[in-house]
């Protein structure tokens, strides 16, 4: 392969230094590179040089990418267009593409490895639209000296009567393409065509010829692919050009007019190239599988940790043991934050994020947050600081999770990088709408501090962190500082920094949150975790002994009558016996038989329990989202490690309450 010149239609320089230090670094050999930052430039460019590629930004100013796009193809219909753009969207993929672009990335996923994997497959589509080109000028060129040339030509030349399918003139050409020497050379003309033609294509070999015989005007060239046998037993693809030669008396063409030539060589090429398309898909689901295994062994021994915990405290413990368990069970779940960050990062990028709002306490996260950190602080002499204004609300209603996840990974880097001195959190009224409020969260910091070059990059993907120092510089991948500004945007809020090398960093979140309505001590007392299913039968299954001894424990504390199995096959002769149940909790993985094996067989087998309903318990953070759980018919999710006020907040949902036996408020 020459070396790739190209054309980058970018007016972002930074994205343009960051996609040339990609492009160096791919395996494929560069020639010339043209950078345009406006669409008239790129235009004159493309007047007076043709580049092997085009890198298009989708957002140029004065003229779009899309109507950039259309001029070029206009100028050059064969010239690979790849567009590039800020963030990924398959509703512009899908109108770039219609409009002739050759690929689409969104500029975070660009790296050296993606690169050469793209100008390899662009090598293999320009060597393959060459080879067509070339066909098509070739047979061009050999058309009007046919008669003169045939038995030297070194593509196929033939006539071919379709009326009788006969074979009435073919040059060698044809025979050396197929492994026949002079010896070898069929003679039957009757029975010729059938011979060399591929089984597989020999109803498709007369269709071609009857619509050739009862359709096809003069003037009009037939392309057509087709398979021959070769000596060998193998195929050989060609590509033919035929055009009517003779027509009967009543019209209808008789005998045909053909060149064609070798494509094996590029059909062999197409099939490489959808064989690595498969590996492509194959490498995604493994993937998947990947993730999906390790959020199943991350999540179950979690719930117990955290289920116990929640427990413990809700026992007689007091005074400095109570202090310990809500440390415990703090750190339990900032643990499971920190450990959900690449499932997170997944299924953002999948757009399966989801965000919960419920009734926090700030003060009561805050505090936490504080003593998770005070110990690593006082390591390294720094002062922990804490600020916040009278008038920010301290119940507030949104997701305390995503939140205590973003003020982690601020907090951690900015005590890592600071020696010693301070780490400042800071919250303030942004702005008050009445009902909902934007708070601004200010993370400051005595530590090295950052370039300011460098602070537009710090929030890039995982995907360019060890292509960046300043990403680098802020742990490892990157990861956590780019889940952050992901999460941020989600919750429609905004994340920004400030700083000066040796003098410290300021990040800044603004994130809004309703105004909650009652303090969290009175929705407590109201809690469904403390209703009682007293009178209900609910069957429960689960493998794990900790999560047995977990669900035993609040069903108990709910006053239900319940049985306990640790499998799918248990579940079905607990079903077979005398008693009735009102409702099933199911595990998805179990031994012997699954979940969801089980919950096919109930719905199949057991007509008397078809409308009983079925709450899956999972610890796969994908598993809500799988096809094969839908069509099971499950009637909700809990996801492991689940809260108790969670789960109890989903059977009540499912369970028809009667006058009788309604939940009543545990005293």
């Amino acid at each position: 392969m020459a070396p790739l010149s190209i054309l980058l239609v970018e007016d972002d320089e930074i994205d343009a230094m960051n996609l040339l230090r990609a492009i160096k670094k791919s395996q494929v050999e560069i020639g010339e590179v043209k950078i345009c930052k406006y669409a008239e430039d790129a235009l004159l460019t493309l007047d007076s040089w043709v580049p092997g590629c085009v890198f298009l930004d989708y957002q140029l100013p004065k003229t779009s990418g899309l109507e950039l796009l259309k001029k070029i193809k206009e100028m050059a219909p064969q010239l690979p267009v790849i567009v590039l753009t800020s963030q990924g969207d398959e509703r512009i993929a899908v109108e770039m593409m219609k409009a002739g672009a050759t690929d689409y990335y969104p500029k975070s996923e660009i790296n050296a490895e993606k690169l050469t994997k793209a100008f390899h497959t662009l090598g293999q589509m320009l060597e393959v639209e060459k080879g067509r080109e070339d066909a098509r000028q070739e047979l061009a060129e050999k058309e009007e000296f046919i008669n003169k040339i045939a038995l030297l030509s070194p593509n196929i030349i033939y006539v071919i009567d379709i009326e009788k399918w006969t074979n009435i003139f073919h040059n060698k050409q044809i025979w050396k393409i197929l492994g026949y020497s002079e010896d070898d050379i069929v003679t039957d003309t009757k029975n010729g065509l059938k011979q060399i033609i591929n089984n597989q294509d020999q109803l498709t070999f007369r269709r071609h010829y009857h619509y050739m015989r009862h359709y096809v005007k003069d003037v009009d060239v037939i392309e057509k692919e087709f398979r021959l046998k070769h000596k060998d037993g193998s195929e050989v693809w060609i590509i033919t050009r035929e055009v009517p030669f003779k027509r009967n008396e009543e019209g209808t063409v008789q005998e045909v007019l053909g060149t064609a030539i070798d494509i094996t060589s590029r059909k062999l090429a197409e099939q490489e190239l959808l064989q690595a398309k498969r590996d492509a898909e194959e490498a995604t689901r493994i993937k998947s599988d990947f993730l999906s295994t390790m959020s199943h062994e991350i999540r179950t021994p979690m719930n117990g940790i955290i289920g116990f915990t929640d427990i413990l405290l809700n026992s007689d413990f007091k005074g400095q043991d109570k202090e310990y368990l809500k440390m415990i069970k703090n750190s339990a779940d900032n643990l499971l934050v920190i450990l959900n960050d690449i499932l997170d990062f997944s299924k953002i990028e999948a757009g399966k994020f989801g965000l919960d709002s419920f009734q926090f306490d700030l003060k009561e996260k805050l505090d936490f947050l504080i003593r998770t950190f005070e110990v690593r602080a006082k390591e390294k002499s720094i002062n922990l600081l804490f600020e916040c204004d009278d008038d920010v609300p301290q119940i507030l209603l949104g997701d305390a999770y995503r939140l205590n996840q973003i003020l982690i990974n601020l907090v951690g880097n900015a005590i890592k990088f600071t020696e010693d001195g301070f780490v400042k959190i800071a919250i303030q009224l942004e702005k008050d709408h009445g009902t909902n409020v934007d708070l601004r969260i200010d993370v400051s910091d005595s530590g090295i501090g950052i370039s300011e070059d460098k602070l537009n990059d710090i929030f890039d993907s995982f995907s360019q962190a060890h292509h960046n120092n300043a990403t680098r510089y802020f742990g490892g991948t990157g990861l956590g500082l780019s889940i952050t500004r992901k999460i941020t945007e989600l919750m429609n809020g905004t994340i920004s920094a400030k700083s000066k090398l040796g003098e410290g960093a300021t990040f800044s979140v603004v994130l809004n949150f309703g105004k909650g309505g009652i303090s969290i001590e009175e929705e407590t007392a109201n809690a469904p975790e403390n209703l009682s299913l007293k009178g209900f039968r609910i069957l429960a299954a689960d493998d794990v002994p900790a999560n047995q001894m977990l669900l035993k424990h609040l069903l108990r504390r709910w006053e239900a009558e319940f049985t306990i199995c640790g499998n799918g096959r248990e579940v079905l002769n607990s079903l077979d016996g005398d008693g009735d149940y009102d409702l099933i909790l199911m595990d998805i993985q179990m031994p012997v038989m699954d979940g969801i094996t089980a919950m096919k067989t109930i719905r199949s087998l057991y007509p008397k329990y078809a409308h009983v309903p079925v709450i899956a318990f999972t610890a796969d953070t994908f598993a809500e989202n799988a096809p094969e759980l839908a069509s099971c018919h499950f009637n909700d999710f809990v996801t492991k490690p689940f809260k108790a006020e969670e789960l109890i907040r989903v059977i009540s949902r499912h369970l028809a309450f009667s006058n009788a036996a309604r939940p009543v408020v545990i005293s």
